[in-house]
């Protein structure tokens, strides 16, 4: 009887070794390649250049083509360029729908300090909460506090009465 209660307890505890290392995990390594826009950029994933939207984060546009871009834009693709450089290697979170429509990769981004990058963006004014669509919500609650924290601070994008609208941004 003791034989058999040994074997049993080695068999879970093997198990549950196997399970903790060849669990599939929602965080991955990815390499940093390029800002795009306040709250998009280019990694390598997996060997494949992807392009990686932020999750939940509305940031104003850069018009790449005729150089008019909204308040905010530079600062918010700044604050990207300023917290990651070309080749670091970088913790992206997935969402649970992994692509957008455009086939972009859904990510929340994390700094080297492990802070959540989305998150960020919002607390300094330089996004909006947006495209929170379940299941890929998960820290939709803190954004939106974080965001409210900003908009009574009146910093970046809502020093600007009327700036940030429901569809994005736009000067009134």
């Amino acid at each position: 009887m003791q034989k058999r209660t040994v074997t049993t307890i080695l068999t879970v505890l093997i198990l549950a070794v196997i399970y903790f290392f060849f669990q599939e995990d929602e965080e991955a390594n990815a390499t940093f390649l390029r800002v795009v826009d306040g709250d998009t950029f280019l990694a390598e994933i997996d060997g494949e250049e992807e392009y990686v939207r932020l999750l939940l984060v509305d940031t104003p546009e850069l018009d790449h083509k005729a150089g008019n871009h909204q308040p905010f834009a530079e600062e918010a693709s700044a604050r990207m360029a300023d917290s990651f450089d070309k080749f670091d290697p970088i913790f992206l979170e997935y969402g649970t729908d992994e692509r957008d429509r455009y086939d972009r990769v859904l990510a929340y981004l994390y700094t080297k300090d492990d802070e959540l990058f989305n998150e960020l963006l919002i607390k300094e004014g330089l996004a909006r909460v947006a495209y929170v669509f379940p299941p890929n919500d998960k820290y939709a609650s803190d954004f939106y506090k974080a965001e409210s924290e900003a908009r009574n601070k009146k910093i970046g994008v809502w020093s600007i009465s009327n700036y940030v609208t429901n569809r994005g941004f736009q000067i009134q």
